[in-house]
């Protein structure tokens, strides 16, 4: 009969030994030296505090010098940001000002040529306007984004106050801009009571009786008088702006600059 082979008994389950494992890496720490000797006298102690002081106003001389540069480029980028502001504020105030001038003359003219239908008892023609041009709202983004981010406290505070201005000034002129397009709704809703067809008919004015002629002449007028307060407003924005471009940052001679703006604009 074969003999059965013997199975070596599995060696019994031991836990690892700590000592078989691969050595850890140890931990980065701060490795900090204790003076060579201790300080024995007096001399010794002045030295050993003196190189704490030196190295501590190193330190922060150092924080304060990068914390300058940074501050520094923060500033130049910023008034990069306000100049830029002001050549669009400039264009947008110009552009303004071109199309309230236009609206103005087409305004006259039709103003004109309802006197004389009135006074000579004709019928009065249609009326023809000129196209508008595109503009824009007036705005300071740069200088208000700075607000909103505190930056705006690296400015001077005659350049704090010049912008200051300048916003208020803004917000002046989209009121004015609101009185002269609610006095042109007025106008354009009576215009197309004689309108054949919306919007592109032909107007017909030949039956106006004579107190409607006389309402018309009255919206023509209110009109005009807001396009002429804007169309001011808008010459004292072009010359405080041009004058703010050109590096003035004195509040009372932007203000200057602005009045002379306004007497040498025809409006």
């Amino acid at each position: 009969m074969p003999e059965t082979p013997s199975i070596p008994p599995e060696p019994p389950f031991s836990a690892p030994n700590p000592a078989s494992e691969a050595p850890k890496e140890p931990a980065p720490v701060l490795d900090v030296h204790p003076p060579p000797h201790a300080a024995s006298t007096w001399r010794d102690f002045f030295i050993h505090i003196a190189t704490i002081v030196i190295g501590l106003l190193i330190a922060v001389g150092l924080e304060q010098t990068v914390e300058s540069l940074h501050h520094r480029h923060q500033l130049r980028e910023l008034r990069e940001g306000v100049i830029s502001d002001a050549r669009i504020y400039l264009h947008d105030a110009d552009q303004l000002r071109l199309l309230n001038s236009q609206l103005i003359e087409d305004l006259s003219s039709r103003i004109e040529q309802v006197r004389e239908a009135m006074s000579r008892r004709q019928p009065l023609g249609p009326p023809a306007y000129r196209p508008e041009i595109s503009t824009n709202t007036i705005r300071l983004g740069n200088f208000s984004a700075a607000k909103s981010s505190g930056l705006v406290q690296l400015l001077s505070q005659n350049e704090i106050n010049t912008l200051g201005d300048a916003e208020v000034a803004v917000v002046k002129s989209e009121v004015l801009k609101e009185h002269a397009q609610e006095a042109m709704r007025k106008r354009f809703a009576f215009e197309q009571r004689f309108q054949r067809s919306y919007p592109a008919g032909p107007f017909d004015f030949s039956a106006a009786s004579p107190a409607q002629l006389n309402e018309y002449l009255g919206l023509l007028l209110e009109e005009r008088v807001r396009r002429d307060e804007f169309l001011g407003f808008l010459h004292l924005m072009h010359g405080g702006a041009e004058a703010f471009i050109q590096g003035e940052r004195d509040l009372y001679k932007l203000r200057q600059a602005e009045e002379a703006s306004a007497a040498h604009s025809p409006h």
